[in-house]
């Protein structure tokens, strides 16, 4: 069964969707946030097919991330049906995960970076990305070239941010045959 995610920026789906390398994953960048929400409604009011809708948080305090996940999860249930959702919020940003592995990241940057920046990328990975690869006009670009040149190690280990095992654990909760989801219900 396909599982389809809604992004709001290429580079972020990009990421999203090599570190996942799932054939039944198919990724969608809206571009922007308020078109990702209004996207994963459509998906969800049209299609039977279950959807992740990932975005920014863009914030660390716990009242703004819920009140966001009311908000955001209040349109999506009206829009939603029967077919299955997960709104997750990259707290603050999707490039956290770029900064998950280290070693990886800055061999795809193809330089060392500095511990204040790494530090700073807690609290704001996009900026700090954008900053290392020397703020360029067509960001989108420059972005894209390095997470394509994320290795395969380095895939392997920002697999474990908190972001990835969400989505992949809406996805297996998904895929799992319905028989047996019956069955673990009964037992329960």
């Amino acid at each position: 069964m396909n599982v389809f995610a809604i992004l709001d920026s290429l580079p972020s789906g990009r990421l999203v969707r090599r570190i996942i390398g799932d054939e039944s994953f198919e990724v969608f960048n809206a571009g922007e946030r308020s078109t990702a929400i209004m996207m994963a409604c459509g998906a969800l009011s049209r299609e039977t097919t279950p959807t992740v809708l990932l975005l920014d948080s863009e914030t660390l305090e716990d009242r703004l991330l819920m009140e966001s996940r009311l908000e955001i999860g209040g349109i999506l249930n009206r829009s939603r049906g029967r077919t299955p959702y997960r709104l997750i919020l990259a707290i603050p940003q999707v490039e956290a995960i770029l900064f998950s592995d280290r070693e990886g990241f800055e061999m795809a940057l193809g330089r060392k970076v500095a511990d204040l920046d790494w530090f700073e990328a807690r609290f704001r990975p996009r900026a700090v990305f954008r900053r290392l690869l020397g703020d360029p006009e067509d960001f989108e670009t420059e972005a894209l070239a390095v997470i394509n040149a994320l290795d395969d190690a380095a895939l392997r280990r920002m697999a474990r941010h908190p972001i990835v095992r969400e989505i992949r654990s809406f996805m297996a909760e998904v895929q799992e045959p319905a028989a047996k989801r019956a069955r673990i219900r009964r037992a329960g």
